[in-house]
Order: C-alpha cells, then sequence, then structure tokens
C-alpha cells in the first residue's frame, strides 16, 4: 500500500465543524452552483482529505477521531437532517473520499474499473445517473430481485420490510434476496419468497476496511444474478455513492429525503410511497413494517408464550444503539420500571449485550430490590436456558429478564402486550409485531428527527420527545410516566 499522507495538524472535529458550518442553512439550489464551481484546493476539499486520512490512519488514536468526526461528525448530520441539500454535499464529498482511499487500495480501484468507474468525475457521474434513472422495471420476467440491508436492524424493519412486501406484491414469484446481517434470519425469512444471505459490514478498523464490505457485497451480488437491485439509502453501497450494477436500468435507488417546504412525514410513508410509485402498486392499503419468524424463532416464541402464561406483560428494552444521548439518566429508568409494576405490569426486561448494558441491568435491578428471573438464549450461562422452560413455569415471574438474540428478544416481545423502549431497535420490534409500544426520544438534533423514525405498526404508538438538555430533570419525565397505561386485563386475573 502506499505510503500514508502525513498526520492532519488540526483535530479532526475542526475539520467535521468547518463542513457542516460551510452547509449552514444553504438550499440545494446553492449548495448545487457553489459545488459546481468549487476548486480542487477549496477548503471543504481540504477538510474533507484531512478526514479521510484520519480516519484512515494506522495510528489508532488518531484513527478513532477521524472516523467519530467522519461518521458522527459529518456523515450522520448531513443525512439525518434529511435535507436535499445536506445530502448532495454528502454525495459530493463521499465520493472524494472514497477516490481518495480507492487510490492507495489497488482492490477498491480494479473494481471500480469492473463497474466502468475511472476517475472522481466518473463515480460522481454514476451517482447522479442513478439518482435521476426513472426506475423502468426489467422488461423480461423477474425471477430473482436482491434488496440491500440498511445495516442498522431497526431501519430494516421499518423500512426494509416494506421493500419486501411491495417487491412481492409486485412480483409474486420471485425470489427475494435480503443482503445483510445474518441476525435478520430470524426476523424475516418467514416473510414470503425471502431469503436472507448473510453480509457483513465492517464497523471497525481503519476507513479503508470499511469501504472494503463493498467487494464482498459486488461478490454477493454476482453470485445472485438478480434482475433487479433495490437499495434503500443503504450503507452497504454509501448511500448510493458507490456503484453496484454495470447496468444501472437494473437497479433502484431510494434516498430517506425529506421534501423541501413541507413538513416531515415518516420515512416509512415517504418510502411505501416511493415503491408504489416505481413499482405500480396500488397505494391503498399502506404496507406496515412487518416481520416474518424463521422456524426456530417460531417455536422460541410458542414455547416462551406457554412458560409465561396470559397475565399482563411488558416488554421493557432500554438499549440505545450505541448512542448513550439517546439513553435517560439512571433514575429516569428507575422510575419509569417502578411506575410499570405499580400499574400492574409483569416486566420482561432485555439484559442487553456486553459488560456495559450488562451491569446496567444488574444496578437497575438493585435500585428497585428487585429479583428477577434470568433466561438465557445465548448459551453463555447468565440464566436459565430457553430450552429448558416448560409451559407455566414463567407465570407467576413478575420481573423476567432475557438474554440472547434480537430474534430471541422478538420471540419474547411478541408474547406481551406493551412494549416500552427508547429511540433503537425495540421500538420497531414491538410496532412491526403489532403490539402497542411508547417510546422516549431524545438525544436528537433535528427536530424532525422523531417525526421521521417514529416506529409504524397496526397497534397504537405513543411518542414521548424529551429535550435533551432537560432530560435530567424529573419533570422532563411526566409525559411519558404518564404514558405509561394499566393492563386491560386486571393484574390477578
Amino acid at each position: 500500500m502506499p505510503a500514508m499522507p502525513s498526520q492532519p495538524a488540526a483535530p479532526a472535529r475542526s475539520h467535521a465543524q468547518l463542513i457542516i458550518e460551510w452547509l449552514g442553512g444553504r438550499r440545494l439550489a446553492e449548495v448545487e452552483s457553489a459545488l459546481e464551481r468549487m476548486p480542487e484546493d477549496h477548503p471543504l476539499h481540504r477538510a474533507a482529505e484531512a478526514l479521510v486520512d484520519a480516519a484512515d490512519s494506522d495510528d489508532p488514536v488518531l484513527r478513532s477521531e477521524g472516523l467519530s468526526a467522519l461518521f458522527a461528525g459529518v456523515v450522520e448530520p448531513l443525512n439525518d437532517g434529511f435535507t436535499p441539500a445536506g445530502r448532495a454535499l454528502y454525495a459530493h464529498l463521499m465520493a472524494r473520499i472514497v477516490w481518495r482511499v480507492a487510490m492507495r487500495v489497488p482492490a477498491l480501484l480494479a473494481a471500480l474499473a469492473e463497474v466502468q468507474v475511472s476517475t472522481l468525475a466518473g463515480l460522481e457521474a454514476r451517482y447522479r445517473q442513478a439518482r435521476s434513472l426513472s426506475g423502468q422495471l426489467p422488461a423480461g420476467p423477474v425471477s430473482r430481485v436482491v434488496v440491500l440491508s440498511r445495516v442498522t436492524i431497526g431501519a430494516d424493519i421499518l423500512l426494509t420490510s416494506l421493500a419486501l412486501q411491495r417487491l412481492h406484491q409486485r412480483f409474486p414469484q420471485a425470489e427475494l434476496v435480503l443482503l445483510g446481517d445474518g441476525k435478520l434470519s430470524g426476523l424475516f425469512n418467514g416473510l414470503p419468497q425471502v431469503r436472507v444471505r448473510p453480509l457483513s459490514y465492517a464497523r471497525r478498523g481503519p476507513l479503508r476496511e470499511r469501504l472494503s464490505s463493498w467487494l464482498s457485497l459486488l461478490d454477493a451480488l454476482h453470485a445472485e444474478a438478480a434482475q433487479l437491485v433495490l437499495a434503500p439509502d443503504s450503507r452497504l453501497d454509501q448511500l448510493g455513492v458507490l456503484p453496484v450494477c454495470h447496468d444501472q436500468d437494473r437497479y433502484l435507488l431510494w434516498e430517506n429525503l425529506q421534501p423541501e417546504n413541507q413538513p416531515a412525514l415518516s420515512l416509512s410513508v415517504l418510502f411505501d410511497r416511493w415503491l408504489c410509485a416505481r413499482l405500480g402498486c396500488p397505494p391503498d392499503p399502506a404496507a406496515l413494517p412487518a416481520l416474518g419468524f424463521d422456524e426456530r424463532t417460531r417455536a422460541l416464541h410458542e414455547r416462551l408464550a406457554a412458560a409465561l402464561g396470559p397475565r399482563p406483560l411488558v416488554a421493557v428494552k432500554l438499549d440505545h444503539g450505541g448512542n448513550p444521548a439517546k439513553a435517560l439518566p439512571r433514575a429516569a429508568e428507575v422510575a419509569l420500571l417502578a411506575r410499570l409494576r405499580a400499574r400492574g405490569w409483569r416486566v420482561l426486561l432485555d439484559r442487553g449485550f456486553g459488560a456495559e448494558e450488562l451491569a446496567n441491568s444488574d444496578s437497575l435491578l438493585q435500585a428497585l430490590g428487585w429479583r428477577a428471573i434470568d433466561l438465557d438464549e445465548s448459551g453463555a450461562g447468565l440464566g436459565l436456558g430457553t430450552d429448558q422452560i416448560i409451559a407455566g413455569s414463567l407465570q407467576d415471574a413478575e420481573v423476567v429478564r432475557f438474554h440472547g438474540s434480537i430474534a430471541g428478544w422478538a420471540a419474547g416481545c411478541a408474547c406481551s402486550s406493551l412494549a416500552v423502549s427508547y429511540d433503537s431497535v425495540g421500538h420497531h420490534l414491538a410496532a412491526a409485531l403489532g403490539i402497542p409500544v411508547v417510546v422516549a426520544f431524545t438525544g436528537h438534533i433535528d427536530a424532525d428527527f422523531p417525526i421521521a423514525w417514529q416506529p409504524r405498526g397496526r397497534a397504537s404508538v405513543t411518542l414521548i420527545t424529551i429535550a435533551t438538555a432537560e432530560k435530567h430533570l424529573p419533570q422532563s419525565w411526566r409525559a411519558l410516566m404518564d404514558a405509561l397505561p394499566a393492563p386491560a386485563t386486571p393484574p390477578g386475573s
């Protein structure tokens, strides 16, 4: 590999800040005009190059700072606002970022050449072409469609599940191949004609390793030989910047953008409308997020339902998807759980994964003075194995903690009559299962974020937003506590 450029002198976060400040309140037309005239040595380009060099560094400290500044400081802010202007700037900079890394990684450069991209300008042109295509469907028969995962499971439930439903409606005989995390198998392999093909997305190591995940994507697409590829703003192809098809007519790209000068809508609503328009499906009734358990997950659900019995159960999942800003303080979590028990609910509590989440769960029980029956699906010895439970064995348990896979949690959640969660996978799971859900949104920057990412399902969704600056104040939790209903069935029945 060619020698890395000298390390950037300024902290990576300052380069990220420069990019975000440049965007400011610019509208799409202004951004596009400025980018078209922008010289190569513009400070914006230099800032992006400095971020690449930090994020791709072999120095672990510099790399960590660079990756955080690039993704949390630039990529997420440019896209979490859902604005066409932010997306235009993201695409311009990400193309340069990809190209700078590819110039150091022969395998990336060769793969770009395979899809007829030999220059930075060519890479940008391919993205513009993908965005501008009308989405004409293949003229011949369609026997297989590949759908790219969003990478985060919550987004796959809210959005990708809609694509799988609408594609089956349009091509009922076609096999639908979902490329993504193998964990999706338990949640989606039971949907009609769906097969999950495991494909990992690198989350560790230098930037070149993350971008090299695209090579595995190309290999999988070649092996599947699908007539159509649908990319719902996936990280696998960096939101459409990395080309995946020789023939762009086989590629449908959706971008989660809110229209300018209009009230924000759920991304699920926007995506379903787009799917109907592109695939020619009738928009009524609207598609809702849905899960299809595989055989193993269905069997676990039946075993848990028989063991837990009919008394009202609330599923509580207090993980934050690696973003602690989405969580409330410990005192609020204690108050939340105490309120649920006072209202008459039995509690199914997700124990989480990793040392931090496991310790947090133990601390919560200690603060409440509760004892729980622990279930462990993983075989790690953290409780009674889920293969050991029998009918009625948990029907008298007031608090049950679960440790295991996301599909295993979904199997348990499906036994509940209410779900409570932060903005993470938990509330999307519950809503897709048709369970009433109360979700606490905090830690977001853009006011439209909770609207865009609200869960949707057949049952009620109660969305409580809590200002980040005030979430340490007990009065800010009042609306959340008041939103917790009592069980429909009396606790003693």
